[in-house]
């Protein structure tokens, strides 16, 4: 009984206290309450019941701007993989079509600006896509890898670095022909000339040290016409300036036994020329060969007085049969053939050169020799400019051996043998 008394005392005293809590939190509740209905009614809940929204008919002529969008490094989906598939159809990107815009992207993309003259920065921005997907982009078109720098150039070479070393040899002076890139006879002997005036070993063949001294400060600038040494004058030879029965040309070569078949025929088997100028034969010929021009033939070299005299009655005499009288048939004769003492063949240097079976004039040989023999020390002896001068008809067969020093100031002064020594 003295339990169940207690017990109830006990709930009573927790009753108690559960209402005096209440009644010290019941005001701030009451607060709280009202504050929130009031944010509720000012702040109605979201519902997806649009029945009380203004109705919008999309237009369908117009068709939303696109959102500016910079495709580059890190950049994933679609867009990317619709640009590495159009760039792969126009042969700037190679890689797998995955959507991952990687250093393989980026660099077809840097190859699409650069070749489309945009700033190659390898982000494919709205104008880089839009030359994409023009439809004029340009297919790629690879940069050649440019060519190893030969390290010797010689005659036969046609190439970037042979036009580069005749542009420097036209700069300097020595190169008077075209800028053409093909290493011809006439640039040889630029480059030779320069060799020659810059102590270095002519041979015509541009190797590493005059390579390397060509394109140097140190080049010197050529001497425009060599000075002819005054001791070593070339003979003349004309009307006026004979050789007599006791004149004996030097150093007479063979020339069949003396130049290769390979090079040139000699139609006569005693033809006969100074050894010098033989060698210069050789060279020329050579040069020729490798210019692709062959076909060559000596018809004449070495004539003796005596011969010359044979010569000379023998065309007398034609036109004679033609019926001219003596003196005619002499005067006519002898503005083709000279006179006994008077004929450059008597001095081993002049030779006739001749295509077999062909009139020579109009030639590609011909037109070879007309361009080139003045770089192996030839001239062609009567021009038809000079025949005035040299009192010859012009015999574009006819060279004559004077030495390279001199032939190539007569050329470029355009000078016959008589101007040039002064016998005018």
């Amino acid at each position: 009984m003295e339990k169940n008394k207690t017990a109830t005392l006990l709930l009573w005293g927790l009753l108690g206290v559960l209402v005096v809590t209440c009644a010290v939190l019941a005001p701030g509740t009451l607060s709280a309450y009202q504050a929130l209905t009031v944010e509720q009614n000012a702040t109605p809940t979201p519902t997806a019941d649009n029945r009380n929204m203004l109705a919008i008919t999309p237009d369908p002529n117009s068709t939303p701007t696109p959102t500016v969008m910079l495709l580059k490094i890190g950049t994933q989906g679609d867009e990317v993989q619709r640009l590495q598939e159009r760039l792969k159809e126009l042969g700037y990107y190679t890689g797998e079509v995955d959507g991952q815009y990687g250093q393989g992207t980026a660099q077809a993309v840097i190859l699409f600006q650069n070749q489309h003259g945009i700033s190659g920065d390898g982000v494919a921005g709205e104008q880089t896509r839009a030359l994409v997907y023009a439809a004029d982009a340009e297919i790629y078109v690879p940069t050649p890898e440019p060519s190893a720098t030969p390290s010797v150039l010689s005659m036969g070479d046609d190439n970037g670095a042979v036009k580069a070393m005749q542009q420097r040899l036209k700069e300097l002076g020595y190169l008077s022909g075209n800028v053409d890139g093909d290493f011809g006879a006439g640039t040889k002997a630029a480059v030779a000339l320069f060799q020659e005036q810059n102590g270095l070993n002519s041979d015509g063949i541009a190797a590493e040290q005059t390579l390397s001294l060509l394109f140097s400060d140190a080049a010197k600038q050529a001497v425009a016409t060599p000075t002819p040494d005054p001791n070593a004058m070339p003979i003349l030879v004309n009307r006026t300036h004979t050789v007599d029965a006791s004149y004996q040309a030097a150093d007479l070569v063979k020339l069949k036994d003396y130049l290769s078949s390979d090079l040139v025929t000699v139609k006569g088997d005693d033809i006969q020329g100074n050894r010098t100028a033989a060698d210069a034969l050789t060279a020329l010929f050579t040069g020729a060969k490798e210019a692709g021009i062959t076909g060559w033939q000596i018809s004449a070299g070495y004539r003796s007085l005596q011969y010359q005299q044979t010569l000379f009655d023998k065309q007398v005499a034609e036109y004679q049969s033609q019926g001219m009288s003596k003196a005619k048939a002499v005067s006519a004769t002898s503005l083709t053939v000279a006179e006994p003492g008077a004929s450059e063949h008597h001095t081993g240097l002049a030779f006739d050169i001749t295509v077999a079976d062909t009139t020579f004039k109009g030639t590609e040989q011909q037109k070879w020799l007309a361009k080139n023999c003045w770089n192996y020390g030839f001239i062609i002896r009567y021009q038809e400019d000079k025949e005035d001068i040299t009192g010859f008809l012009a015999e574009c067969w006819h060279i004559r051996y004077v030495g390279v020093t001199h032939s190539v100031a007569m050329r470029d002064q355009n000078l016959c043998l008589e101007e040039y020594l002064g016998e005018v």
